[in-house]
């Protein structure tokens, strides 16, 4: 085998053979890797190799393939999980894990544990939310492994149900955050605002029930004297002339699409929506929460999420 099969290199990187065979999906195959002119041939064993537990995360790893691998954020024990190498989405650089998501347009996806599953006549799959009549959040948590991250990354979509009413009764307190949206926090005691996503009640509003970052917001909130500062997206789904008894299927929040007249503001072009991406002050090793949350208790105000991923680094 005409390869450098047990070093692991300089600085910790990782030689090509721990970079091939570090992969879940690798192991037991064979492969042929050309580069400069040498074909490298390469086999995998059935079990990972032991040098791949001085990989704590995807930072650690020497690649530039999106995909699963299994990191040791223990040292000890091995966990598989997906890691994005090129943090296009994020900022353009590699090494984030994802610690959370799902995709309910997936066949056989389900919501994960906390959050309740919705069907909707006029969309073709379920989506995850609130119960009816419930309390005004419900939530999930998603494990970071113990992994130390100050910077973290992700993707949200979701639908207006009925009406939305953006921070119509905000309380600059985040144990009691109620909006009309989604708000993504890490620790407890009190929990610390990561993101939060917000529908609002008509892309046409400007009043209380508006996003603040309409043109012509006349709600008199200004969310830089609160904990949520810049760090929020906002938009509706309610489309001109149409009812609001219903499920928005048409125009998904958050996606930085249809934002019209006065919403325009909300989806500049720099943009990533519907991805954020937030450095921390601080290094964590906290979990991460995402609670989906209505400004109301009742059975009208919702709005469930169809795509959720969510990394650190």
């Amino acid at each position: 085998m005409s390869t450098d099969c047990t070093n692991q290199g300089t600085s910790g990187s990782f030689s090509l053979y721990l970079r091939v065979c570090c992969v879940i999906d690798n192991l037991g195959r064979s492969f042929i890797i050309k580069g400069n002119g040498i074909n490298r041939y390469i086999f995998c064993p059935s079990v990972l190799p032991k040098p791949c537990q001085s990989v704590r995360s995807c930072k650690d790893l020497n690649s530039t393939v999106n995909g699963n691998y299994n990191i040791y954020p223990d040292g000890v024990t091995p966990v598989e999980v997906y890691c994005d190498m090129n943090g296009i989405n994020c900022d353009g650089e590699g090494g984030w894990t994802r610690v959370g998501y799902f995709n309910m347009t997936e066949s056989g996806a389900t919501c994960p544990a906390g959050l309740i599953q919705k069907n909707y006549t006029n969309i073709d799959h379920l989506l995850c939310g609130r119960l009816a009549n419930s309390s005004t959040c419900i939530s999930t948590t998603f494990s970071t492994n113990g992994l130390t991250y100050n910077k973290v990354c992700g993707q949200v979509r979701g639908y207006q149900s009925f009406r939305a009413r953006a921070f119509l009764n905000f309380q600059n307190d985040i144990e009691n955050f109620t909006i009309d949206g989604v708000s993504i926090t890490h620790g407890s005691n009190p929990r610390k605002h990561i993101w939060a996503y917000v529908g609002s009640y008509s892309e046409a509003r400007t009043d209380t029930q508006a996003c603040p970052c309409s043109t012509g917001y006349s709600g008199g909130l200004d969310l830089n004297a609160t904990f949520v500062g810049s760090h929020y997206y906002c938009e509706s789904g309610a489309d001109a002339g149409v009812g609001f008894s219903v499920l928005f299927a048409t125009d998904p929040l958050w996606d930085g699409q249809q934002c019209d007249d006065q919403e325009s503001t909300c989806c500049p072009a720099n943009s990533k929506m519907p991805w954020f991406y937030r450095s921390l002050d601080t290094q964590t090793t906290d979990d991460i929460e995402l609670r989906v949350c209505s400004s109301r208790t009742g059975a009208t105000h919702h709005t469930p999420l169809d795509i959720f991923e969510l990394y650190i680094k």
